[in-house]
């Protein structure tokens, strides 16, 4: 669809009027007409933007003839007029059209593009105003921004779009307008830039001037349109504002504007909205379109003054970028990596921290492309700014600090140098580093790359100097024992050990890289001998704790890279072996050896071992040694303790990775026995720190000892650790952590002693003082132990070991317990937060925990239930003998006993749902299958067969639907509520603060019952329960909520009726054959007595009632306690 370019007179109703023009000025709007029909003609063969400049600069040249006739003044006026025209043309085809917009695209966008290329290439000549002071320059751009900003309001969406690609084509044109002209003859020196010939000085700060002030103009109206709440109208404002952050030659234009006070705000305004867009926009394209153009420079013709400032903008920008590498949407992070490729300096503009960060959330293989396009960063960008030197990379990515990223970078690199020349390769990062590096590129980058490097470069050859030069050599950069070779560098010794773990053929390459296991074990000696003649130099103390430090993690680095090495070689030559095994002895035997290569040394040992037995049997040998070790000594000077201190806590560290390295097959070994002979000195220490690791490497040994052993031994030991009041926190949770891991594997872990053993129930229940003990804990002062005590009964409850609600009400008094992260600081990072005896992990954790476990099987669910009455009872202790604005502020804060109620019940509720509605799906599947078999079987059988079938199966179903009308199952909100009654009418008025029962009290008034479909019998003794508790507290408030279920409750009766009592001595008669007189006198008389209703068999579910008497007397605590469930089907089952 074309754009018509008509005169005003003919103009439609809905353009704007201008005056009455005369001749010439019709003339030149023939002209403007004339050419804007005339480049939408010529748009099909050519869209780029040099067409525009070239149809805007033709359509000039005819101008300035025709103005030859009439005033410059009048010219510009007409041309401004006939420019806007053309545009209210084209947006009026945008109103009108309400076909797609591909039908109408092409015209318009030509159209206006020609607008701003003829506009803001400074059409228009220096003119005197009315007073004599000033110029008038850019009088047609002035128009065209004018009327696009108006446009830029418009209610339709298509029409602030392409007001706002308006705008954006007359930024683009203005910015490029301002470039200077360079010569075609002369080359442009390096630092000097080249300016136009024509015009003065003077001239040239006018055009800056008005080309600022349109700009301004432009960013002004182009600003609301970035927040605009149509996507597409954002997407055409963000890329109209990347015009207005130029960069190259063009940015001296946007020097100009920064130099603006007025436009610095403007600015600031445009890069925050921007910011707020990439990290909030809804839309994945315009959140990448913001990261591609983003200013990641400062503009060059910024002042010397502003400089911070811009340079901190500039690094916001680019920490911007870098977040946008964890967007959610696959094609904002490809912009983000495309960003930081093309317009962001590796070694200037990114610090270490961005770089690791970048690789680390770019280098992962949950998405293929975001791997792809970082692979292309990393080697197209940053390692070709190193010429390709991998070590000169990792140089700048600091792999003592960051040996994960770095290790995933040096394997990226080999795997890029090995495959870069195969045009088969199907890596998608290879193919498109292939795609920007040319062959002399792609040559020099596999041959830096793969190059053979060795842990023992060749000598340095000998220079000529005297005896002075030689002293005067920086020892750092001499190798081990003062050798002439240059020292191993951290980044080498990383780069070599992947290539050795990476390599296909590993003989060959670890043959280059490592000559011999003895050259390798050497240099591991002369690096550690080096870390201990540093740590036990007399002027230790005196150097800075920065160096000292960075010296110490820099030979650990070394030692461990060297250990990684020496277990990638396998170790197969017997000769080699044997040596290794020696210093790996030798090393772990010395107590100045750094406890962070015990570790590495271990295992190192265990790899170069062919059975576990030998590796034993050497571990022992070493322990041996340890104790023998008489050459260390502290650093503080000769203290016997603290060497003691220092050996047993050697012991602890080796026997800790042994006991973790060695197979379940090794339980009961006669050496793997006696290695508590070297750890019980550690359990029994005076020092805290050595018990709290003792007991820690005392659970690893029980994990490889037989039951007996554990049961008999270890356990009397752990749980006198456990329980001592004495003993420090951090040793009890060890030690009850290590109860709970055994129980979970050996099932007597729970049971009583020998002498207890009749006290325990037939199913083999829990003890009473394990259970005891945890009870104790949750309810101790100190949060460390009730932390670590919640977790443990939180596993045992969902494992099945234990079964208590009074554990589950603990757990929930913990749970809403606010006061315990209350203290835990939200900067201590997301790894505090994942250790054990973290507060925000036990939250955590107990979240997850209550759902599940209600969901985990029905005797489970009946225990949640069967938690409100010991929970309240609980709150109720924690509460007594408090203040009465320390109650008010517990119960909103730590003990909302409301929510807490309310919370049990949600959690039961849901659990039945979920049971109903697979019951339900079991119920069809199973009512489908016995419909199928009656009606093969029917096709069999006799027609007197069919009657008598018929007649059993009616007696069948009218036996279960009678069943059905007795059985009624009791909600929650009921049961919740006669636990509350029961307490406000035994102990509530007694003990309980005037605050704590209203609040159960408010529970009772805001309960929801069903009087119609609930069970009469259990609705009874709400009713009885209500009305004791009314009599028993004389508080007002409370009193009147106890009075609002009170009356709801006011048509319950409160006797049983004759059917309930035939049902009831039913039930009595067939369960009780041996005493058959005197139950027929109970059904003859219809009466029930106490001892009678003990008799009867709980109902399968404990929430559903047959409508007994029994049910409206009051439980006792021990028969709530006892209520089971043996014969209902779990929801596993169920599945």
């Amino acid at each position: 669809m074309a754009v018509k370019f008509v005169q005003p007179d003919d103009a439609a109703e809905n353009e704007v009027e201008f005056p009455a023009s005369s001749s010439p000025e019709d003339s030149i709007a023939d002209i403007v007409y004339s050419h804007f029909d005339a480049y939408q003609r010529d748009r099909a063969s050519s869209s780029s933007s040099s067409s525009a400049t070239r149809a805007a600069a033709s359509m000039r040249r005819d101008l300035l003839s025709a103005e030859e006739s009439s005033s410059s003044s009048a010219a510009h006026e007409a041309t401004a007029r006939a420019i806007v025209r053309c545009i209210d043309s084209a947006m009026a085809i945008v109103a009108a059209s309400s076909s797609s917009r591909k039908d109408w695209s092409e015209s318009v966008a030509s159209t206006l593009e020609l607008a701003a290329a003829f506009a803001c290439h400074g059409y228009g000549k220096k003119k005197e105003d009315d007073r004599g002071c000033g110029t008038v320059v850019g009088f047609a751009a002035r128009a065209v921004i004018q009327r696009a900003a108006e446009y830029g309001v418009a209610e339709k969406d298509a029409i602030r779009a392409e007001a706002c690609g308006l705008l954006g084509s007359c930024a683009r044109h203005l910015v490029e307008g301002n470039r200077p002209a360079a010569s075609i003859l002369k080359k442009k020196k390096k630092g000097v830039a080249t300016t136009t010939t024509t015009g003065t000085g003077a001239a040239r700060e006018v055009i800056s001037g008005w080309r600022a002030e349109c700009l301004l103009s432009v960013a002004t109206a182009l600003l609301p349109r970035i927040t605009d709440k149509i996507a597409r109208v954002r997407n055409a404002a963000v890329s109209a504002c990347a015009h207005l952050f130029a960069h190259g030659d063009a940015a001296n234009a946007s020097g100009v504007l920064r130099a603006s006070d007025e436009f610095a705000m403007v600015d600031a305004s445009v890069r925050n909205a921007l910011l707020w867009i990439a990290a909030n926009d809804s839309s994945a394209g315009n959140r990448a379109l913001v990261a591609r153009i983003l200013p990641t420079v400062p503009a060059a013709g910024s002042d010397d003054d502003d400089d911070g400032e811009e340079d901190d903008d500039d690094d916001e920008n680019v920490r911007c970028i870098i977040e946008r590498i964890k967007d959610v949407d696959c094609k904002v992070r490809e912009a983000a990596l495309d960003a930081l490729r093309t317009r962001v300096d590796f070694e200037e503009q990114l610090t270490e921290d961005q770089r690791v960060e970048i690789l680390r959330n770019g280098l992962t293989k949950r998405c293929a492309t975001t791997y792809a396009k970082t692979v292309e960063l990393l080697c197209t960008n940053w390692l070709k700014s190193t010429r390709f030197d991998p070590i000169a990379l990792l140089d700048r990515l600091n792999p003592v600090l960051n040996e994960a990223v770095c290790e995933r970078a040096s394997r990226v690199l080999l795997r890029v140098a090995s495959t870069i020349d195969c045009e088969t390769d199907a890596d998608e990062g290879v193919a498109l580093v292939r795609k920007h590096l040319g062959g002399p590129e792609i040559r020099e980058l596999r041959c830096t790359v793969l190059k053979k490097r060795s842990i023992v470069p060749p000598p340095i050859p000998a220079r000529g100097g005297t005896d002075e030069d030689d002293a005067g050599e920086d020892e750092t950069q001499k190798g081990i024992g003062g050798s002439s070779a240059p020292a191993l560098g951290t980044s080498t010794a990383l780069f070599l050990r992947v290539q050795c773990d990476i390599s296909a053929n590993k003989s060959d390459t670890i043959t280059d890289i490592v000559s011999d296991i003895p050259t390798l074990c050497n240099l591991l000696n002369g690096h550690i001998d080096r870390l201990i003649e540093f740590n036990n130099d007399e002027d230790y103390d005196e150097v800075d704790e920065d160096e000292a430090a960075a010296f110490e993690d820099d030979q650990n680095f070394l030692c461990l890279q060297l250990i990684h090495m020496a277990k990638s070689s396998e170790l197969r030559e017997e000769g080699s072996r044997r040596h290794f095994i020696t210093i790996m002895r030798r090393i772990l035997s010395r107590l100045a050896t750094p406890d962070d290569l015990v570790e590495a040394c271990v295992k190192a040992m265990a790899t170069a071992h062919d059975k576990e037995s030998q590796f034993l049997q050497t571990v022992s040998e070493i322990l041996v040694d340890v104790e023998d070790d008489d050459t260390f000594r502290c650093p503080s000077g000769h203290d016997e303790k603290a060497i003691v201190i220092v050996r047993q806590m050697r012991i602890i560290a080796i026997l800790s990775i042994v006991l973790e390295s060695i197979s379940g097959r090794m339980t009961g070994h006669p050496i793997l026995d006696g290695f508590f002979l070297h750890l019980s000195p550690a359990i029994t220490s005076k020092n805290a720190i050595v018990r709290e690791h003792g007991v820690i490497c005392l659970s690893k040994f029980c994990l490889l000892s037989g039951e007996e052993k554990v049961v008999d031994d270890f356990k009397p030991l752990l749980m006198t650790v456990a329980g001592s009041v004495e003993e420090r926190v951090e040793v009890r949770a060890q030690a009850a952590l290590a109860l709970c891991d055994l129980a979970l594997i050996h099932e007597r872990m729970l049971l009583g002693p020998a002498s207890d053993e009749d006290d325990q129930n037939e199913e083999g229940g829990p003890s009473i003082p394990f259970k005891d003990m945890l009870l104790e804990m949750m309810g101790h002062a100190k949060p460390g132990i009730v932390i670590i005590a919640a977790e443990i009964a939180a596993k045992l409850l969902l494992a099945g070991r234990l079964r208590d609600p009074n554990l589950i009400a603990w757990l929930l008094v913990i749970y809403f317990d606010t006061s315990l992260t209350a203290d835990f600081e939200a900067d201590e990072g997301a790894e505090v937060a994942k250790e054990v005896g973290s507060p925000v992990r036990l939250q955590q954790l107990l979240s997850i925990f209550f759902p599940t476990y209600s969901m985990s099987s029905l005797d489970a669910n009946d225990d949640m239930m069967a938690s409100v009455a010991p929970l309240i009872s609980i709150v109720n202790d924690k509460l007594s003998g408090m203040r009465k604005d320390y109650v008010k502020e517990a119960l909103a804060q730590r003990w909302p006993i409301g929510k807490m109620v309310e919370y049990v019940c949600y959690t039961v509720d849901l659990a039945d749902k979920k049971k109903n509605d697979q019951g339900a799906v079991a119920a069809v599947s199973a009512t489908d299958e016995a419909a199928s078999n009656i009606g093969e079987q029917a096709m069999e059988q006799s027609d007197n067969d069919d009657a008598e079938k018929a007649d059993s199966d009616q007696a069948l179903l009218d036996e279960n639907k009678q069943e059905k009308e007795v059985v009624v199952e009791a909600s929650s909100t009921l049961l919740a509520s006669i636990d509350v009654a029961e307490f406000l009418s035994e102990e509530g008025a007694d003990s309980a603060p005037t605050l704590y029962a209203r609040a159960l009290a408010k529970i009772l008034a805001s309960a929801c019952i069903d009087i119609d479909a609930e069970d009469r019998a259990l609705l009874r003794r709400l009713k009885l329960c209500v009305g004791e508790a009314e009599y028993a507290n004389d508080d007002g408030p409370t009193v009147k909520s106890i009075k609002k279920l009170d009356d709801l409750l006011v048509d319950v009766e409160d006797d049983c009726d004759e059917e309930e009592k035939s049902v009831v001595s039913e039930i009595e008669c067939e369960q009780n054959e041996d005493d058959h007189k005197k139950e027929e006198a109970a059904v003859k008389e219809h009466v029930v007595s106490e001892e009678e209703i003990d008799n009867i068999v709980e109902k399968e579910n404990p929430r559903q009632s047959i409508g007994s008497v029994k049910s409206s007397t009051k439980q006792s605590s021990a028969e709530r306690e006892d209520r089971r469930s043996s014969h209902r089907v779990s929801l596993a089952d169920v599945n």
